[in-house]
């Protein structure tokens, strides 16, 4: 809408970047971090480091939700909170193909998957 860009120096190799609304996680070889948006002004785009979970994660595709991030693997998603602990873990008989994060109220976001 207002065409800005911004620019956020992580100064490491970037593998995976996850948005949502306010939120973007990025994920380093050794850590992932999770930015807000300050909500002084929404059209003011200064991401803000939020939470740095310390772990080294090989997932297949990362999405972040208001609370937490979601990790996918090739039969399994976890659901980590931003403090880096495992909420939740579904493992699935089938690959997982498509994930697709659904909006929903903070902390019932649904996703859609395909098998």
């Amino acid at each position: 809408m207002t065409e800005t860009r911004v620019k956020i120096r992580c100064r490491d190799y970037i593998k995976k970047i996850a948005i949502y609304k306010d939120r973007l996680a990025v994920q380093l070889p050794e850590k992932i971090i999770i930015y807000a948006i300050q909500p002084d002004d929404p059209f003011d785009m200064k991401y803000k480091a939020h939470k740095k979970i310390n772990k080294r994660i090989d997932c297949n595709n990362l999405f972040v939700t208001s609370q937490n991030l979601v990790l996918v693997f090739e039969k399994k998603i976890q659901l980590l909170a931003f403090t880096g602990i495992l909420t939740k873990e579904w493992i699935l008989e089938s690959f997982i193909r498509y994930v697709k994060v659904i909006s929903g109220p903070p902390k019932k976001e649904s996703l859609l998957v395909g098998l």
